[in-house]
């Protein structure tokens, strides 16, 4: 085949590519599918593929973002109640163990049950609350490592969690170091037999907690 002859099948497959198009139902014209300028098959499909590649790369991403989050929540409420947040105040004298403070909404009367607690290596002041108006009805003082029993009202409460090393009284509590936590679900108190908890974390422990951002409230 001689050059005369080759450029003449050159320009004959240049006009068959332009001729072939395609139509969609409507009957529109799309344009050339193998577009002399880098518009072949691979290119529609590395055009779709990089669209998918990068949706798979924003997933990832969040997933990752929510693996660190809760990672590092449950690190930030360790180190407020080791105690590792500077903390200039001075500190005063926690109260003694199984000393309690009683809202004035409580019916002494009520108190038939019992709640036994063991404290971590963090003070902790475990709270009783309503669950229907979220009032505040009890508060327990317990030393880090001490184990108490102390009478509670029966029925059923929500429990928070205040912990922390440096005491600063009933309205500061632990400073900028005041770790605090709502109990999952709730606590109920019956008037045969008490409830126990443990504050000590563990990974096969069952009393799952989630952290309360707002602070406890002045007693």
């Amino acid at each position: 085949m001689g050059l005369e002859d080759r450029d003449y099948m050159r320009e004959r497959q240049r006009a068959r590519a332009a001729a072939t198009r395609w139509n969609d139902r409507a009957g529109r014209v799309e344009g050339v599918w193998f577009d002399p300028v880098n518009r072949g098959r691979d290119y529609q499909k590395g055009r779709f593929r990089r669209g998918s590649s990068n949706h798979s790369s924003r997933r990832q991403l969040l997933v990752y973002g929510l693996s660190l989050l809760l990672t590092l929540v449950p690190l930030y409420g360790m180190a407020q109640r080791d105690g590792l947040f500077p903390d200039l105040l001075p500190g005063k004298p926690f109260p003694e163990t199984g000393s309690v403070t009683i809202s004035k909404l409580l019916d002494g009367r009520a108190i038939t049950s019992s709640l036994t607690i063991t404290a971590s290596r963090a003070n902790a002041v475990v709270q009783l609350f309503d669950p229907a108006s979220d009032r505040h009805l009890m508060s327990i003082y317990v030393a880090a490592g001490h184990h108490v029993r102390v009478p509670v009202p029966s029925g059923t409460y929500r429990l928070k969690l205040v912990e922390g090393q440096k005491w600063h009284g009933t309205a500061e509590f632990f400073g900028p170091n005041t770790s605090y936590e709502t109990v999952a679900a709730l606590m109920t108190f019956f008037r045969s037999g008490g409830r126990a908890i443990d504050l000590r974390r563990r990974p096969d422990g069952n009393m799952p907690t989630r952290p309360d951002w707002s602070g406890p409230e002045p007693l």
